[in-house]
């Protein structure tokens, strides 16, 4: 197994994506590629609903209707998460977050006061109509609740209007990825790959 590197210090990867992009098994084909820690904000959502805190019925109150969790509650639950997988792991990808504009600014200031600041963010790009239908049949799939038509629809508007400056954001600061998202998850892994060993983060264990 390879790990990817950046110089003498741990990768730190940003992914980005509308709803039903793929993220989540690009993040995991990344981890098993390289020894990475995969921190999926969903994922760290969903165990905290499930355990039934008080916290966690906070957060299903929020993605029951497809609205993002507010910010001290993720930063609360993901900056552990972060600095874990950079000690143990070698780095990470930090999967579905940040959503908003004051999400990366904060970040990148947590960032510099941790030594976590961002390496790269990946941005996966797909039509509407292609993760709607992708949702749709995860929905069926996986049994999920919250993946109906409606809240489907209104994640896609969440997205556009405030996670899309993001992108932008991350444009600006030279290290955006955008990636056509509409292909296989290999092609999309191997794509990524590609590109990250291009601007020097490689792994130098893999043939």
């Amino acid at each position: 197994m390879g790990r990817l590197c950046h110089g003498d210090h741990t990768v730190r990867l940003i992914l980005l994506s509308p709803p039903g992009a793929g993220k989540g098994t690009l993040a995991t084909g990344l981890k098993a590629r390289t020894g990475i820690g995969h921190v999926s904000s969903g994922d760290v959502l969903r165990a905290e609903i499930a355990r039934d805190t008080e916290l966690g019925r906070r957060v299903a109150a929020y993605t029951s209707c497809g609205d993002l969790v507010p910010d001290d509650i993720l930063f609360e639950l993901l900056t552990p998460l972060a600095l874990a997988a950079a000690e143990t792991n070698g780095g990470y990808v930090l999967d579905g977050f940040p959503r908003t504009m004051a999400q990366a600014i904060r970040g990148a200031e947590l960032g510099v006061a941790l030594d976590l600041v961002g390496d790269a963010a990946i941005y996966l790009s797909a039509p509407d109509d292609v993760l709607v239908r992708r949702l749709l049949g995860r929905a069926a799939l996986e049994g999920r609740p919250d993946d109906t038509i409606t809240v489907i629809a209104h994640r896609l508007r969440v997205f556009h209007d405030q996670t899309a400056p993001v992108v932008d954001y991350y444009r600006a600061r030279g290290i955006l990825l955008e990636v056509d998202a509409d292909r296989t998850p290999a092609e999309v892994l191997a794509d990524i790959v590609e590109r990250l060993t291009a601007r020097g983060i490689r792994e130098p264990q893999l043939p």
